[in-house]
């Protein structure tokens, strides 16, 4: 099974604004982040709901207190071949339908939706027909109180005889023949059974997981962990293939953790089974309950992940008690599974953020005491993109999926300066939420994953990259040269109309007195705020040459001589101006005041 889209209305924090379009969801894994308190472990509540696992409670509406406003989730799904061959077997059965017309029905049955209603209930839409418990209408209202029952053996001996009509067009005609209203009836709870298919494939790890323990019950599953020792007792004594997964758990466990290896066992038939760590290096063993949380988690995971084909895995901050090896590890195992699985991930984690998984991110922001869910539109990333955004989205410049607002630089100097010049002017980057990101002087690619995620950001750039001519861009299908701040904009296809008319004007005055092609100087007022109407602040010259401006080319060079880290020698140069309480350069203060500004929209 697969989770296709999920629309909610008035529950929790979401209100109205992801209930018309939806939140889409693709193969493989899907990551949600946001910042704290956004409502990201919502949406793994509302999934809860549909499954029928939990009820509706009056804090589940929207603000907290029931209301008589309708509390609506519709989830759409898709069913594997194998799933629907076992909804054919109860709603065929022994009829006398062609294979043909078989294959057809399972056609329309291949997507469904799940939907749930404060006022209304549980239902399941297939074949253009809503279903409640053991009946079906062409519509959602079964509030009427006398109606007239069609079996379903008579909907399909219809269509049967229907050469070219489908299922549900079968339904509508047979209903329309009786006066008043109709419904389908089905020899069995069909709701029942599809949603019972949709509760086995969809598996949540709750935030909250226990440690793993057992009460010596013969389980196969345990997502809070607390009975997981159960559940790898019940595979290691188990049939063929659980004794096979048992042996698979121990082994991927060993090749995670290479000094550790894992066994259950219990002193006593009626005692509930312990799960024990050996540490081969020094003979020693002890009860899992005895070493570090990370190592109960991974084991909790790895019982559940193993072996599993065609699931939905739910997992809510699975990174929790993990550091940042054990992050990578789990990152390849998740990447694994999602071969055979699909999984949607709540994270905190940049560790977990790879360009890989670009297309299936989902940011969480709170606007105006609503979560609002932000998605890339579809292919808005060609493959050449792709690449270059997996050369820049490592390390740092991971962090900004979790900020309010992002200050893109060109270089490393600057990432270590400004969030000290932000801390010392009162405005600090991390009480706002702000993040940094580091892209050399080609910043499109950056510009475009941000706007496409609608990150508020602003750009600071050095002069070289406004004035110095080293590529070209079509205006009126005439290649203009132009310097590289303008190519970025024309490559994401952002800058203006009326730039590029002045781009073309402006192209006879580059100058090459300085044996390369430049603007000349005396353009840098206009060009820059050109640049700065898209978002981009121009720094006079390059960050070093700004500080040098100011006076502190001593405190630049002392810096220096102590690291050859340009990272440290901005901290360095930052601390040494804050500590000797000299002014900030204007130029890093309206860059700092333009991002916290960004971030304060927020």
């Amino acid at each position: 099974m697969k989770l296709i889209k999920l629309r909610l209305k008035n529950f929790r924090s979401y209100r109205e604004k992801n209930s018309k379009e939806g939140i889409t969801f693709g193969n493989g894994i899907n990551l949600l982040v946001g910042e704290n308190n956004a409502g990201k472990s919502n949406l793994l509540k509302a999934l809860d709901l549909l499954k029928g696992e939990n009820p509706l409670t009056p804090n589940d509406y929207y603000g907290g207190i029931e209301n008589e406003k309708e509390v609506y989730l519709e989830l759409e799904v898709e069913f594997t071949s194998r799933e629907l061959k076992g909804i054919l077997g109860f709603l065929v059965e022994s009829s006398n339908i062609s294979k043909t017309k078989t294959e057809k029905i399972q056609d329309d049955l291949r997507r469904a939706r799940f939907s749930y209603s404060s006022k209304t209930g549980s239902m399941v839409r297939i074949m253009q027909l809503y279903v409640k418990e053991a009946e079906a209408r062409l519509d959602s209202d079964f509030s009427e109180g006398n109606y007239t029952i069609v079996q379903w053996k008579q909907i399909l001996d219809a269509y049967s005889d229907s050469p070219d009509s489908s299922v549900s067009m079968v339904a509508r005609t047979e209903l329309e023949k009786v006066k008043g209203p109709a419904r389908i009836r089905f020899n069995r709870n069909v709701n029942a059974e599809i949603c019972g298919l949709f509760r086995q494939k969809l598996k949540i790890f709750s935030e909250v997981r226990q440690r793993p323990g057992g009460r010596n019950a013969k389980i196969l599953e345990s997502y809070d962990g607390s009975l997981v020792a159960d559940v790898l007792a019940t595979l290691k004594m188990g049939n063929r293939q659980q004794r096979k997964n048992f042996e698979s758990i121990k082994k991927e466990f060993n090749s995670l953790f290479p000094t550790l290896q894992m066994e259950v066992a219990s002193e006593a038939s009626d005692q509930p089974p312990k799960i024990m760590i050996e540490k081969t290096t020094i003979d020693y063993e002890v009860p899992i309950d005895r070493v570090g949380a990370g190592i109960g988690e991974m084991v909790i995971l790895l019982t559940h992940l193993i072996a599993s084909k065609d699931m939905v895995f739910g997992l809510d901050m699975p990174e929790l008690h993990f550091h940042p090896h054990s992050q990578r590890l789990l990152l390849d195992i998740l990447r694994e599974r999602s071969l055979t699985n699909q999984i949607l991930i709540i994270t905190h984690s940049p560790t977990l953020l790879q360009s890989k998984e670009i297309d299936n991110i989902m940011v969480a922001r709170e606007q105006k005491g609503e979560t609002v869910i932000t998605q890339l539109p579809n292919y808005y990333f060609n493959a050449d993109e792709k690449n270059r955004l997996e050369r820049n989205l490592t390390g740092y410049n991971t962090e900004f999926f979790f900020s309010r607002a992002s200050l893109v630089v060109e270089g490393p100097t600057e990432m270590g300066a400004m969030p000290i010049f932000s801390k010392a002017l009162g405005k600090d980057f991390d009480k706002w939420g702000v993040s940094m990101v580091q892209t050399a002087k080609h910043f499109d690619i950056m510009m475009k994953l941000l706007d496409g995620l609608k990150f508020p950001y602003v750009v600071m750039s050095d002069k070289d990259c406004l004035l110095n001519v080293e590529g070209s861009i079509k205006i009126n299908k005439r290649k203009v040269k132009t310097s590289t701040l303008f190519c970025n904009l024309e490559k994401i296809h952002v800058l203006k109309r009326s730039h590029k008319m002045r781009i073309s004007k402006l192209e006879s005055k580059i100058s090459t007195d300085t044996g390369a092609a430049a603007y000349k100087d005396d353009l840098f007022s206009e060009l820059s705020e050109m640049a700065r109407t898209h978002g981009i602040r121009v720094l006079s010259s390059d960050f070093e040459g700004v500080l040098c401006k100011n006076g502190y080319t001593s405190i630049l060079e002392k810096a220096r001589e102590m690291s050859e880290s340009k990272p440290t020698c901005g901290r360095l140069v930052a601390q040494e101006i804050v500590r000797q309480s000299k002014k900030i350069p204007d130029e890093f203060v309206q860059v700092i005041n333009d991002v916290i500004k960004k971030a304060e929209s927020q």
